[in-house]
């Protein structure tokens, strides 16, 4: 038996702050790589656009996942870390569907293909993992 299983530390103290963390580490990374391509009118050619500069809203997601790591490393989850794990999740899907949504109008306004990098999938993977965490928070933790 572990110290952390002999004083009563449950499983989700480990288990969530470590998803929320690859979460992290993902949309940072997601922040250096390209997203989109825009036409430059004053270049004539296309630009590539990375996360800084065409998802910067992504900053907010990491900062809302860092303070929730940090609750949750102190504490069990309770009902208003339960919300707030929740919103986040809300927030960080909305962005990504907007984000998706207006670079393909931008897209059809330029009557060029649209262009979705790797920092695209990569912020979509780090959703996925923010949305697993949320749900094995909302649920799961009780049975542990």
């Amino acid at each position: 038996m572990t110290a952390e299983a002999e004083r009563g530390v449950p499983r989700s103290r480990r288990l969530l702050p470590a998803l929320l963390m690859l979460v992290i580490v993902s949309d940072a990374v997601a922040l250096f790589l390209p997203w989109h391509h825009r036409w430059d009118p004053a270049l004539d050619a296309y630009r590539i656009v990375d996360g800084i500069d065409g998802a910067s809203w992504l900053v907010g997601v990491i900062v809302l996942c860092a303070l929730l790591a940090w609750l949750l490393g102190r504490e069990q989850a309770g009902f208003y870390t339960k919300m707030a794990a929740a919103v986040t999740t809300f927030l960080a899907f909305t962005g990504m569907v907007v984000d998706y949504l207006n670079w393909q109008g931008v897209g059809a306004e330029a009557n060029s293909p649209v262009y979705v990098g790797p920092g695209f999938y990569v912020a979509l993977a780090g959703l996925g993992v923010l949305l697993l965490s949320t749900v094995l928070g909302w649920r799961w933790i009780e049975s542990w």
